[in-house]
């Protein structure tokens, strides 16, 4: 394990708490903390003691449990100490400037993390597992980041690397020793396998759409005319009366939105005021970041009303959300229903705000419109997404060749090209370029 220059940070969340936790890890960490730290006994790794935490003048900062973690024993790999004092900021900030003053540099977003990856406790796909769990939005998600944390993500990419290895040493054995009689595989068996190979691959494609949800949320803006019932539908989702509901027609001057857990799915709902033509300048301020709520939403609620015509209101609306990704809504069914609805609306969910029926069926419908596929599974993030892309491509590209007319040399190329993207994915190559967009997006201290 190679230890590098050590490094202090906060671990707990800025604010006033019970418990705040100094951690720093790295070279000579343990020769830093003990000039300023009083405890009774001998230090044991992975031991909690019981200190007190000295200025420079020997004065006393505060007191609290101390844990030394003695490499390679540790998260990061490295020499290790944790500091479980008092949750006052003014406490932290003011051990951290201790060691800061006494040789200890801050530590950067994600750093810990980085050194337990580039120390081998952790492979790529899991260093950024612990970013989602920090992050995850909902039970779905955290669920998700804890399965990556363990490894199954891993567990699934290396058996195709090492598939990919396996048939590598195939071709390069063909190439190295032509003229001796060893075992090759046919055609068939090299396609066979990489047909296994792809179909692993697209199965895990199949998840990005719903891991990026997961991971950043669906913005769904309800949209609109006046008075079709907007903030009706809003609250029901909801399932509390969050939004002003009257007959006035308007009664929403600005966008309103809140956090909604759909079978795990975080989405941030928004009820937009009813976009018309209006004089009135608050009600216009309105309209126009309605129709941005509207250019900016994964998912658009077109909300028509159930038992009349669409009016040219509805229409104009209509024009501007039908290229987009949306669902027509004909609300206030409890009223009855228009027949000619069909003949203009390829799709539509019909609903009643009022009374709750068709609201089942609508949830499904945007978990199905997302792309959603709900369950306790593995989500893979746009990054793991692009590797697996580049790797299906050349996978997509061999299977379309005649092998026979193929050289060797040409295929070996081919299966290196995968071999390298699958190798990224988990980490193996690595920039610090790409390291530092990873790790940039977690918080100081972990």
């Amino acid at each position: 394990m190679k230890q590098r220059e050590p490094i202090v940070a906060i671990a707990t969340p800025y604010g006033e708490s019970a418990i705040g936790v100094v951690r720093l890890s790295g070279l000579g960490v343990l020769e830093k903390v003990l000039p300023f730290v009083e405890l009774k006994g001998k230090l044991k790794p992975r031991y909690a003691h019981f200190v007190k935490v000295l200025d420079t003048e020997g004065n006393p900062i505060d007191e609290g449990i101390m844990i030394y973690y003695q490499s390679p024993k540790s998260y990061t790999g490295e020499d290790m100490v944790e500091l479980f004092l008092h949750g006052n900021p003014l406490i932290l900030k003011k051990v951290v400037e201790l060691f800061l003053q006494n040789g200890v540099r801050l530590a950067e977003r994600g750093e810990f993390t980085k050194r337990a990856f580039l120390n081998g406790k952790m492979d790529l796909l899991q260093a950024e597992a612990v970013g989602d769990l920090i992050s995850a939005k909902s039970e779905l998600a955290l669920k998700s980041a804890l399965r990556q944390l363990r490894g199954d993500l891993s567990q699934l990419i290396v058996p195709l690397r090492e598939k990919i290895l396996n048939l590598c040493a195939f071709v390069e054995a063909s190439i190295e020793f032509e003229e001796q009689d060893i075992p090759t595989l046919s055609e068939e068996e090299i396609k066979s396998q990489l047909e296994e190979i792809k179909t692993k691959i697209e199965e895990l494609l199949a998840t990005v759409r719903t891991g990026e949800f997961l991971r950043k949320g669906v913005n769904l803006a309800i949209v609109g005319k006046p008075n079709v019932g907007k903030s009706s539908l809003f609250n029901r989702l909801l399932g509390t009366q969050r939004a002003i509901v009257t007959d006035i027609p308007g009664t929403t001057r600005d966008f309103l939105q809140e956090p909604l857990n759909l079978e795990g799915i975080p989405i941030n709902l928004i009820d937009t005021a009813g976009i018309r033509h209006s004089e009135d300048p608050v009600e216009k301020i309105g309209i126009e970041r309605s129709i941005q709520k509207l250019n900016t939403a994964h998912l658009i609620l077109f909300v028509v009303q159930a038992h009349e015509p669409p009016e040219e209101e509805d229409l104009y609306i209509y024009s501007l959300v039908k290229d987009k990704n949306h669902i027509v809504v004909l609300n206030k069914a409890d009223l009855g229903f228009w027949e000619g609805h069909k003949k203009i609306f390829p799709s539509f969910v019909l609903v009643s705000a009022k009374d709750g029926s068709g609201i089942e069926e609508l949830k499904a419908t945007i978990l199905s419109n997302l792309g959603a596929s709900v369950g306790e599974g593995l989500y893979i993030s746009l990054r793991h997404a692009d590797l697996l892309q580049k790797s299906l491509g050349v996978i997509k590209l061999i299977l379309e060749k005649n092998l026979k007319e193929l050289s060797p040399e040409i295929l070996m190329l081919y299966l290196r090209e995968v071999q390298l993207y699958l190798e990224e994915l988990l980490g193996a190559i690595t920039t610090e370029e790409l390291l530092g967009e990873i790790f940039s997006n977690f918080c100081i201290g972990k």
